[in-house]
């Protein structure tokens, strides 16, 4: 059975009743009055150890000098204006402005660690940053490997997809859409060179057409 905290006092408030939430919340919300004569809903945790101990009135009447002012300060693109209201909810909060012009409120402890820094703008400008940076896979195919044709570190023969066997003669090869197919062996390395570029014309470009990636560099790869 269930503690009943009604008529019960913490701090400043009194518990009222409880509120009721769904069947599965495993959380408990109490309706408290404070001192002051304002009503305010509490989560049963925050009032056992002593997080709430009133609507937000007893913050406010705290000496100056054991609050910290933030107005003026400057945390990323966000410039604190003002403390904003807080008697309806738990924490400090403060109304800032955006560098690119929309009013938040941000509470002081995100402010101070950091968390945040913009009204929401920086995270999507670092967001689409981070698109145009990422590796694209389409059907088992990197755009990204397939547009850029320098030669990889390794490459011996000056051209990617073209290697030399233990025969000295020339195989031509290509990767597209998790398959590797066999363009043939060559005596001489300008047909192996040929019938990889043929392949590429064949696969590749196509490809890059349709989903609007350009080649970084046209050549042998």
């Amino acid at each position: 059975m269930r503690e009943d905290l009604t008529g019960r006092r913490y701090g400043r408030l009194t518990v009222c009743r409880e509120i009721k939430q769904a069947e599965k919340s495993r959380r408990h919300y109490w309706l408290c009055r404070c001192d002051c004569g304002k009503e305010k809903t509490v989560e049963e945790s925050h009032l056992k150890t002593g997080h709430t101990k009133s609507c937000g009135c007893y913050r406010k009447d705290l000496p100056s000098s054991r609050r910290i002012d933030l107005t003026g300060r400057q945390f990323g693109r966000l410039k604190v204006l003002e403390e904003a209201d807080n008697s309806n909810r738990t924490g400090e909060y403060w109304k800032c402005v955006c560098s690119c012009g929309r009013l938040i409120e941000a509470s002081k402890e995100s402010l101070c660690a950091g968390k945040t820094k913009s009204c929401g703008c920086l995270q999507a400008e670092t967001r689409k940053k981070n698109m145009k940076k990422a590796i694209h896979f389409v059907g088992g195919t990197c755009l990204e490997r397939i547009a850029n044709q320098k030669n990889t570190a390794n490459n011996t023969s000056g051209y990617r997809g073209v290697y030399q066997r233990e025969n000295s003669r020339w195989r031509a090869a290509i990767g597209f859409q998790g398959k590797v197919y066999n363009l043939g062996t060559f005596v001489n390395l300008e047909d192996a060179v040929a019938a990889r570029k043929k392949a590429e014309e064949e696969l590749y470009e196509p490809f890059l057409r349709e989903h609007g990636v350009k080649a970084v560099q046209k050549g042998g790869i």
